[in-house]
């Protein structure tokens, strides 16, 4: 299926691609399968099949078999596999795997969560609410459902009999791996009961460039309850470290490479203040140092302050001193609202950074967030102004969704569109990038059906798109809100974001407000950011293609996308572009 009619059925989609020039082999495109029915499966004792990467899993229904045929990879990239099983007797199922895999794998089974109401729009998500007219078209399915959302790195998988189940399998294919097909099986067994499934993968001469030519961040929310659902440990306790280094492994895994970052807010900050007695500051960057060499040395590009106009109110943790003569901690402003003190403060905290960036030789690594959507266009040039100044050389980078363009875009160095503004406003973004200006695009709460999203009941081919929509409008970054704001929530309970005040009635769409979930270990990442990261190895392979077929590629980004109302939801359709290209890749 596709949205507003943009169907194309599968021999005419290849019969384009093969009319640009673009070769499909045709084990990639393979359309016959020989495996058993999928339903003879289901009745089985012990059934397992294999399901595409981009199948939405519910306990309560067996799904479609995936298309025959291997799945095309680049070198130096992780192949990831979907499996449904499906037993008649409780109990834990053995997981492992058969055949010729090469590359590290790693198995997860799928553990669900509740989905207790559907997209409703913003502000306004209530648990069974009523949906607007004509969007369920466009999600997949009428809450209130069970989905299978959360990978737990296992080789053992508790089994509910007549229950659907689901494994994740992940091979990291090396960089110097032999091109070819290879062939393996997953399989399944319990008690005395065993069931595989097949699978095959070809890895292609083309090795996917490092660094990734687009930039992604899913905000980090770095206090501990916010990294655990177990034992929760004291702020910058070397539990609380240990957490964060295990929040940034599973960042870096699925794409992001910049991290925001703490700055002198909350009452226990990453950069300790004191107010000296003449009633100047001095700025302790012990932790800060270990942030920026733990999340450096992951990998990570960037770090992405956080927002300076914000620091001091609650809802950011507020900012404390000591005060030098009495060494207590208060507030450094008396009244939070004091905006003309809190802006007076801001030229000595970032004379102080801007000489510990160059001293650590990090300013190449450090982005200011400052005021995110604004609309007081005289705040906002007072804030660059400051920021220019105090921190030069120092990128600003900030969420503008005002049509004031010809104000707010010069201001700022990293300009992050939503969806439908750099839609509409492809002209500032043309003119940013011929001054290589940074463009990047986010979303959050909207936009709504029929744009897509990537909300847990949106069609997961949406969280692959996005890349798409990033190479179609011109952005190089990729920016989301809330990789694990919980605000109290069990986010395996209920899927709803609660607002700051803790409401989930109302409260932001379903899976808006985490793309991981916690446990007793730390974060763990959804199937949403699974799709989401071969969407960002799809944005690489089109970038490598483009320098050689800048007019195939913008036709078959045009096949994908053909607008942001209209795009492909067939998982399909994104495997057989995936093979296109990397054929055309692979000619010398």
């Amino acid at each position: 299926p596709q949205l507003e009619g943009s169907e194309m059925p599968k021999q005419l989609f290849l019969a384009t691609l093969l009319s640009s020039g673009l070769a499909l082999t045709a084990s990639a495109v393979d359309v016959k399968s020989s495996r058993r029915p999928s339903d003879v499966v289901e009745r089985e004792a012990l059934g397992v099949v294999r399901v595409d990467v981009h199948e939405r899993l519910y306990p309560d229904r067996w799904p479609r078999p995936a298309e025959p045929g291997p799945i095309s990879v680049p070198r130096g990239v992780p192949v990831t596999l979907q499996f449904a099983v499906r037993a008649k007797a409780k109990g834990a199922a053995q997981l492992s795997l058969t055949g010729n895999v090469s590359g590290k794998p790693r198995l997860h089974w799928l553990q669900s969560v509740h989905v207790e109401g559907n997209t409703q729009g913003s502000l306004k998500n209530r648990p069974g609410g009523a949906v607007p007219k004509g969007w369920m078209d466009h999600l997949v399915r009428a809450a209130p459902f069970d989905t299978l959302e959360v990978l737990v790195e296992s080789n053992r998988m508790p089994m509910d009999p007549g229950r659907t189940h689901g494994v994740v399998l992940e091979i990291t294919v090396p960089r110097d791996a032999k091109p070819g097909t290879h062939e393996g099986a997953l399989r399944v067994t319990l008690g005395n009961d065993e069931a595989v499934a097949p699978f095959t993968y070809r890895v292609h001469g083309t090795a996917l460039p490092d660094p990734l030519p687009i930039h992604s961040v899913h905000w980090l929310w770095a206090q501990p309850f916010n990294l655990t659902n177990g034992k929760i440990p004291e702020w910058w306790s070397e539990r609380h470290w240990q957490l964060l280094e295990t929040a940034g492994k599973q960042l870096r895994r699925f794409g992001d490479d910049t991290v925001y970052t703490p700055l002198v807010n909350y009452r226990q900050p990453l950069i300790q203040i004191t107010r000296r007695e003449d009633g100047t500051f001095a700025f302790d960057y012990s932790r800060f140092d270990r942030w920026g060499k733990l999340f450096l040395g992951l990998g990570f590009r960037y770090l992405s302050g956080h927002h300076v106009i914000n620091l001091m109110h609650v809802h950011m943790g507020g900012t404390f001193v000591i005060d030098e003569a009495t060494g207590k901690k208060e507030p450094l402003l008396k009244d939070v609202k004091d905006r003309a003190a809190w802006l007076a403060f801001l030229p000595s905290f970032y004379d102080s950074l801007h000489a510990h960036l160059k001293e650590k030789g990090w300013l190449g690594n450090y982005l200011q967030c400052q005021y995110d959507e604004p609309r007081d266009v005289g705040l906002y040039k007072r804030l660059t102004a400051l920021a220019r100044k105090h921190l030069p050389g120092v990128p600003t980078i900030d969420a503008i969704n005002s049509a004031r363009q010809d104000v707010f875009s010069p201001l700022v160095d990293m300009q992050v569109f939503n969806l439908i503004g750099l839609n509409r406003y492809q002209k500032v973004a043309a003119q940013r990038n011929a001054k290589g200006k940074g463009v990047w695009l986010y979303h959050c709460t909207s936009p709504y059906p029929p744009h897509p999203n990537r909300h847990i009941d949106c069609y997961l081919t949406e969280s692959r798109l996005y890349p798409w929509l990033c190479h179609k409008l011109g952005a190089n970054g990729f920016l989301f809100w809330g990789a694990n704001i919980y605000r109290g929530a069990d986010e395996y309970k209920t899927s709803i974001g609660p607002f700051p005040n803790g409401s989930q009635d109302p409260g932001h769409p379903p899976g808006d407000s985490w793309f991981y979930y916690r446990s007793p270990e730390g974060l763990r990442p959804s199937i949403r950011i699974v799709s989401f990261r071969e969407g960002l190895i799809d944005y690489a392979l089109l970038t490598m293609l483009a320098e050689r077929d800048p007019d195939t590629v913008e036709k078959l980004v045009a096949k994908v996308a053909p607008s942001i109302r209209r795009f492909e939801r067939d998982p399909v359709t994104y495997h057989q572009a995936r093979a296109a290209i990397l054929e055309a890749l692979d000619k010398p």
